[in-house]
């Protein structure tokens, strides 16, 4: 398993994983050079999928073709009470709110959580979604693809980050629970079934005590405070979005139940800095998410983005929305300080996984915009813009 070091530091022993990726995108995007010519401006082919109003669906939510008219896209976000359904949520208002998109609808809805969504997208189900970088590096066929590798894994692009989370854990203490030794046989809430933070969080108990040794429970994040309330589990995993921001659910727990955060034992933190793919230990100041604990917390990284397939976007509609992402930035954090990562390139794009492709139309944006010089040699360029850069030598050589 390929061993990674925090958010922004790479380090691994795959060493020809990026190569591979080129390659198998390369294979079925080829005719795409050729048959989208003339569609946008020096057009880089990936993907013409994506279908507008009238056009030819594939039954999957896909889309197979302009059709004349906007692209309706469905963005997957997670669990009820999730920041990702939070951002998703406040970018897809917004934008609709102010007819702002020319070539997209969007929605924001609601699903099984981060991991699951992830699939959708995969799948064909979902033309736009979250997904984690830690998904992206177990990807195809590692960690929680195990058992059923991610189809379609050669077509994933990603477009831009949104959000990190630093996630810890909590404890009842008017149950009597202070650390991880009282919560043998007692259930503890994991997270949401679908949640991109379910690997991580069951890796991490099994270490700290033993995930045979309590009771996982998995259930919407919104429940978990009630859960809490109601004795039906003693501790719980839960965040704070972007490090200095408590998600809403978690505020209700600060205000309504006497907890006490859970320790990362060194043990722990060294699995999140050699085993846990893109995430990293870290300390909250305890003052600034909590009206109650005032200490600091011990919690892990990690960091989402926004991905699709190159079959199933557009260059056209991904270039217009990673376009609004952008220039709308600071409206969209005047809307919900929760969209912090979206004005600050090196949130966004400094935090993307190295070695899968970024979507051609966000990479046509950002190329515009001035942006992407400075990720070139840390982020992956779609196969597409490396196959034009090819050919616009050996016609100048020929010429």
């Amino acid at each position: 398993m390929a061993k990674r070091a925090s958010n922004n530091g790479i380090e691994g022993d795959r060493p020809d994983r990026r190569q591979f990726l080129r390659r198998t995108a390369g294979i079925g995007a080829t005719a795409g050079v050729f048959s989208l010519a003339g569609c946008l401006n020096q057009s880089l082919g990936e993907g013409g999928g994506g279908g507008g109003s009238g056009g030819g669906g594939n039954g999957s939510g896909g889309g197979g073709g302009n059709g004349g008219g906007p692209t309706n896209i469905v963005l997957g976000t997670s669990s009820e009470g999730s920041s990702s359904f939070r951002v998703g949520s406040t970018f897809a208002q917004y934008v609709t709110q102010n007819d702002l998109a020319d070539t997209f609808t969007i929605e924001a809805v609601v699903t099984e959580g981060t991991s699951a969504t992830y699939r959708r997208v995969a799948d064909g189900n979902l033309l736009l979604g979250g997904t984690t970088t830690q998904l992206l590096e177990n990807s195809p066929n590692e960690g929680s693809f195990e058992d059923t590798q991610l189809p379609n894994f050669d077509t994933i692009r990603q477009i831009r980050g949104y959000m990190s989370f630093y996630n810890f854990g909590v404890a009842n203490a008017e149950a009597g629970i202070q650390n991880w030794e009282d919560l043998q046989g007692r259930p503890i809430a994991v997270s949401s079934a679908g949640s991109g933070t379910r690997a991580p969080v069951e890796r991490i108990i099994d270490e700290e005590i033993g995930l045979g040794n309590v009771q996982p429970r998995y259930m919407a994040f919104a429940d978990i405070p009630s859960a809490l309330r109601g004795g039906r589990v003693d501790a719980a995993f839960t965040w704070a979005t972007n490090g200095t921001i408590p998600q809403g659910w978690f505020q209700e727990i600060d205000s309504t139940v006497n907890w006490a955060p859970l320790p990362l034992s060194e043990s722990t933190q060294s699995i999140l800095a050699d085993e846990l793919g893109f995430s990293s230990y870290v300390q909250i100041d305890g003052s600034a998410i909590s009206e109650n604990v005032s200490q600091s917390i011990d919690a892990f990284t990690l960091t989402y983005l926004w991905n699709a397939r190159a079959d199933m976007l557009s260059q056209e509609v991904v270039y217009e929305l990673t376009k609004l992402s952008y220039e709308r930035a600071e409206e969209l954090v005047e809307q919900d300080e929760v969209m912090g990562f979206f004005p600050d390139p090196q949130e966004f794009l400094g935090t993307l996984h190295p070695d899968i492709p970024i979507h051609a139309g966000a990479y046509q944006y950002y190329q515009e915009e001035g942006l992407w010089s400075e990720y070139s040699d840390s982020l992956t360029a779609p196969p597409q813009a490396e196959m034009s850069g090819s050919n616009a030598t050996n016609s100048t050589n020929s010429s």
